[in-house]
């Protein structure tokens, strides 16, 4: 045979070995050498999922389980030589289910800073009595909460390459008498003060908002008078549908309605519940500050940041009749998202010596789109604080005795409105309210209004201009010549720092003959005790 023939048949049996030779390597780089290795490859999709699952916080899970391997008891017992050997507890298979809206961690959703966590067809119990705004208030929060696509970020990628331990032999730990203390509370995770004294909780609460305390400090000055009111307020609620609050202050001056009163007052001290199956429907008893509750307004109620003159906050009609820090119990049902009733029964004295149920004030309120409506009556008899018109002190009762008596019935009416422009950011009120003495059969009449433009300057900020005239009797100022209770005032209130607001005010007084400057100053804090309140 020729070398041209051989040729053919040479070239087909090297291309056979070549190839037999490539196979023959990439079957042996294909086979794991390393057990460890191979184990570590097979692993990092569930290790992956499980650290995308893994929450930077787990406290912050909704849903959690946390084994213990013995309670206080127990511990307790090992240290002063009561029980013998405590079992380690095996360790669990990890879960690679993938993160839901279940397991997401709070602290990566945005929700909307007005609306609050609430347990769906529960009652939120705080905004009425810590809060006289209702601007941009949203009833119903229906938020889905969602797991965030950015929670995958920042993975070290070390992290893959340690292999997962599926499960792991429970071998139990047999502890003596005689074994070290100090080698037995650093295994077990505590330390000799939580061992030492009780770890549970004050009271048991299965509430989801956390107990808030709070202290607020304002100092007013405005003409030849210096108010200053030290306020220390909280609430700490016992389930989703049950709280307790209270406030107590020092007070110095007459710059505030809500607290008329100088030196120490228990503001507050009720207890507030929501029937589970009637989530709108509330209920508040004890010692109630119904200027919380009746008369609200977003742009001219608090005496703390919004305008500085008394005639601009409560209803000064309403105020004559009982409408302060009282002792009673009030309802509160909203019939729907733009309808709003009130009912409180009160004893017409602050202090529990004279208590009787002889007050009463009811309210509607009705919103429509930005507008909010409110009418409210008040009756009581008078507690001695002289609280009518100015006016009424000029009539005589006979036997030397002039102007109203303790115990005189009173009744009041009053109207109350707002709305807000969101394109402006101003808001626009106005007060109506009318007081009746029916022991004497005289009355008087006080109105207000005015117009508030909120972050103008800056951001938080508050400019106010109003004119008002407290409550008086027509007829008998101008037979007495007196001059006319009126006042105009302009107020600019910032944040100057983020616990301290600074207030400047102009007001002329008294028929425009007299021109008062005032300023204010007012500070808050968060206080509440930083340990384990509620369980």
């Amino acid at each position: 045979m020729s070398d041209l023939s051989r040729f053919p048949k040479l070239i087909s049996l090297v291309s056979w070995v070549a190839f037999s030779s490539i196979v023959t390597v990439l079957a042996a780089n294909a086979s794991p050498s390393n057990p460890t290795e191979a184990n570590s490859s097979t692993s990092k999709s569930p290790q992956k999922i499980a650290a995308v699952s893994q929450p930077s916080q787990p406290s912050a899970l909704i849903k959690k389980s946390q084994p213990m391997s013995q309670s206080e008891a127990d511990l307790i017992q090992q240290l002063s030589g009561q029980a013998t050997s405590v079992k380690s507890i095996a360790t669990s298979t990890p879960s690679f289910t993938p993160p839901t809206a279940e397991t997401a961690p709070i602290s990566a959703i945005e929700i909307n800073q007005s609306s609050q966590r609430s347990e769906p067809n529960q009652p939120s119990l705080v905004a009425s009595t810590l809060s006289s705004s209702d601007v941009g208030t949203n009833l119903i929060s229906n938020q889905r909460l969602k797991a965030p696509t950015s929670s995958i970020r920042g993975i070290s990628p070390d992290a893959f390459k340690t292999p997962i331990a599926f499960q792991s032999t429970a071998t139990p730990t047999e502890i003596t008498t005689t074994q070290n203390k100090t080698a037995f509370l650093a295994q077990s995770g505590r330390n000799a003060d939580t061992l030492g004294r009780s770890n549970r909780p004050l009271i048991r609460s299965t509430a989801l908002t956390p107990p808030s305390l709070t202290f607020q400090g304002v100092y007013l000055h405005q003409g030849d008078q210096t108010s200053a009111r030290a306020r220390l307020y909280g609430i700490y609620p016992l389930s989703p549908s049950a709280l307790v609050g209270a406030s107590i202050d020092v007070t110095t001056g007459r710059g505030f309605t809500d607290t008329p009163d100088d030196g120490f007052n228990v503001n507050e001290l009720y207890f507030a519940t929501s029937p589970r199956d009637i989530p709108n429907l509330r209920f508040v008893v004890g010692q109630i500050d119904l200027t919380s509750y009746f008369d609200r307004n977003s742009f001219a109620k608090d005496g703390a940041t919004h305008f500085f003159n008394p005639i601009f906050q409560t209803n000064p009609a309403l105020s004559a009749t009982g409408i302060a820090s009282r002792p009673g119990a009030l309802v509160n049902f909203s019939l729907s998202d733009n309808i709003e009733a009130k009912a409180a029964v009160f004893s017409s004295s602050k202090g529990l010596s004279d208590f009787a149920l002889d007050g009463f004030a009811g309210e509607l309120g009705v919103r429509y789109g930005n507008l909010i409506v409110r009418g409210t009556y008040a009756t009581d008899r008078d507690s001695g604080s002289n609280s009518g018109f100015q006016e009424i002190f000029q009539l005589s009762r006979g036997g030397g005795q002039t102007g109203l008596l303790r115990g005189d019935r009173e009744q009041a009416y009053g109207v109350n409105a707002e709305v807000f422009i969101p394109n402006l950011k101003m808001g626009i009120f106005g007060r109506y309210g009318r007081y009746n003495n029916l022991d004497l059969d005289e009355s008087g009449d006080t109105f207000s209004g005015g117009i508030t433009f909120l972050d103008l300057f800056s951001p938080d900020d508050r400019l106010g201009l109003a004119y008002g005239r407290a409550l008086s009797n027509d007829t008998l100022r101008r037979n007495s010549g007196d001059e006319v209770p009126d006042a105009l005032e302009l107020f600019y209130d910032f944040k100057l720092l983020s616990n301290l607001r600074v207030g400047f005010s102009v007001q002329q007084r008294n028929n425009f003959s007299e021109t008062i400057a005032g300023v204010r100053v007012k500070t808050e804090f968060d206080v509440t005790p930083r340990g384990r309140l509620v369980q």
